[in-house]
């Protein structure tokens, strides 16, 4: 088979996507890269980075040799899409799918998400060189986007320049950039530094990637073969995957973590029971890296040498993740993590392991006050929501710090305790740190399902979501108000969740004071789901024929009653030193 090499525009290939002129085999793999890819190459792409070298056919549109399908959502934002094909990608489809997504933002969920996402690049961190920060993605559905976005759906020019947010979407057509570069955002900058933060965006917008060409004549068997083989070997390398060719000397990394997740429960919970996933030990590496005061920022990470990552080393890592900081972290009285599924951000324990590797080294003593203080602060925060790795290696650096100087308070409890007041715990996203942290204070309060005489955190994998107005009744009584958010929510049995089902809240309050016996026993079940005696009350007078008025109202007053609560049990977790 004889392949041509080329250089191509990655954006022009992109566009002729959008317009069908390039498209995929039938027998591509879905779109599968997460948030943090799509970061990743942008955060490439801006440096100018090699990104891999892309395999395609050369093609007439008239005379194709497989059934040929759109990238991801070009059908759907191109009204005038019309599948032309003159190349078809047989290895690329991912980094083009994920630059398509970025430039055109489609209304189509990312793996693992509910939602579309928007992509932008923070200006400012381009100033500061801060590439591995300047990218970043957000739900459409997260306030802070809709606050970009003005009545007419588009983006709001003065907002974006008050926060130099550039989104990926103004890379898309050359003109529109340029008038949007010259007129709006130059203006925010000195000539010097603009200069310097239009040479970045350049580079995305000029990038050329390396292509080898297949040539049309060739047989679609042959081609099918081929891409069999590289869909079974072109599996995109991560950190992990350089290490451990890197040090295979040292270390056979594959080896030991296949072994590990073998032999140790919460390490194959962690991994979702996927022997693949190189995510925790990519963690327990970066965990290494912190003990030693490195960056785990990626281009930090692949420096590390067999002095700090060997099988002594790693061995103990284990050991130490497993005996001192998984068994505590999933320890429901004290985390509220009944279940793997229940940790916000599993990330975090590199920091952990990072803290109690350099204190089993004697560098500084753990005090378990400070560093709750510090967990509980990042959950109610969202502070690893993005791009964490910069942020992840300031808070190591600040924790130490903190525990051998009281008076050094970490900036991401500042951060908390600043904001506690005003914040606002509304999300609907369950994915979302702050949905979860509210449930792990379920659980670590030991709360009760409310028909059933036994503790949720018995029974998690047969828990739902309970809307404590119910939704049913909500929507049959036309209420407008925000019936979603997790303030509306609690944890119990899908059994009883479906016995409540559309009652009213008095229906289901009779119901559960008929099963346990008197009122002061349902007033102990409700207190541990932050429900007290006033809010009690409350339920009891919301009934079936209850006016829309009297039931807004009254669910409007429970929702601020609810979250002071909790903001009072977040305000005692995040002070206790």
């Amino acid at each position: 088979m004889e392949l041509d090499w080329d250089k191509k525009k990655l954006l022009e290939l992109v566009r002729k996507a959008r317009n069908g002129e390039v498209m995929l085999p039938d027998f591509q793999r879905n779109f599968v890269w997460e948030r943090n890819d799509i970061e990743e190459l942008i955060c490439s792409l801006l440096e100018r980075m090699f990104i891999g070298t892309f395999l395609i056919q050369r093609v007439t549109p008239t005379d194709l040799p497989f059934k040929v399908i759109p990238i991801e959502g070009a059908d759907k934002i191109n009204s005038n899409f019309r599948s032309e094909p003159e190349i078809i990608i047989l290895d690329g489809q991912q980094r083009l799918t994920s630059l398509f997504y970025a430039l055109y933002s489609p209304n189509i969920p990312l793996k693992n998400t509910t939602t579309p996402y928007a992509f932008f690049i923070d200006l400012q961190e381009l100033t500061e060189n801060n590439i591995e920060d300047a990218a970043f993605g957000w739900s459409k559905r997260r306030r802070e986007y809709k606050t970009l976005i003005d009545s007419n759906g588009k983006y709001n020019l003065s907002k974006l320049k008050d926060e130099k947010i550039f989104p990926l979407t103004f890379l898309a057509d050359n003109d529109k950039f340029n008038e949007i570069w010259y007129e709006h955002f130059k203006i925010l900058f000195s000539k010097e530094v603009a200069r310097k933060v239009k040479r970045y965006l350049d580079n995305i917008r000029h990038y050329e990637i390396h292509v080898l060409s297949i040539p049309s004549i060739e047989k679609p068997e042959n081609i099918a073969i081929l891409f069999e083989r590289i869909n079974r070997t072109g599996i995109k390398l991560s950190i992990f995957d350089l290490l451990t060719a890197r040090l295979y000397k040292f270390i056979n990394l594959r080896m030991e973590w296949e072994k590990e997740f073998n032999e140790k429960y919460w390490l194959k919970q962690m991994a979702s029971n996927d022997i693949k996933n190189t995510k925790i030990p990519y963690y327990i590496i970066q965990g290494l890296a912190l003990s030693k005061d490195m960056s785990i920022k990626a281009r930090d990470i692949i420096k590390i040498d067999s002095t700090i990552l060997n099988k002594t080393t790693w061995k103990k890592a284990v050991e130490t993740l497993e005996n001192k900081i998984l068994n505590r972290l999933f320890d429901v009285s004290e985390y509220g993590i009944a279940d793997y599924r229940w940790l916000s951000y599993p990330s975090m324990i590199s920091i952990w392991l990072g803290l109690f590797l350099k204190a089993e080294r004697g560098e500084i003593n753990i005090n378990i006050n400070k560093i709750n203080s510090w967990y509980w602060s990042v959950i109610f925060t969202e502070r690893y929501s993005g791009s964490t790795e910069t942020k992840q290696t300031k808070d190591f650096k600040d924790l130490v710090t903190w525990l051998t100087d009281s008076n050094k308070v970490p900036e991401a409890i500042i951060d908390m305790r600043s904001n506690l007041n005003i914040m606002k715990i509304d999300t609907k996203y369950p994915g979302s740190s702050i949905y979860k942290g509210i449930f792990n204070l379920l659980f670590r309060r030991g709360a009760r399902d409310f028909y059933e005489k036994d503790k949720i955190k018995f029974s998690v994998k047969d828990l739902e979501d309970h809307h404590i107005f119910p939704r049913k009744f909500l929507e049959s009584k036309n209420i407008k108000v925000e019936k979603d958010i997790v303030l509306n929510r609690t944890l119990i049995l899908s059994s009883t969740n479906k016995k409540i089902s559309k009652k009213a809240p008095s229906t289901y309050i009779k119901e559960m004071i008929r099963i346990h016996g008197h009122e002061e026993e349902v007033k102990k079940i409700l207190e541990k789901h932050f429900i007290n005696e006033e809010m009690f009350e409350l339920l009891k007078s919301v009934r079936e024929d209850s006016t829309s008025d009297e039931i807004t109202e009254k669910f409007e007053q429970f929702i601020i009653m609810r979250e002071k609560l909790i903001k009072k049990e977040i305000k005692k977790l995040t002070e206790k030193e």
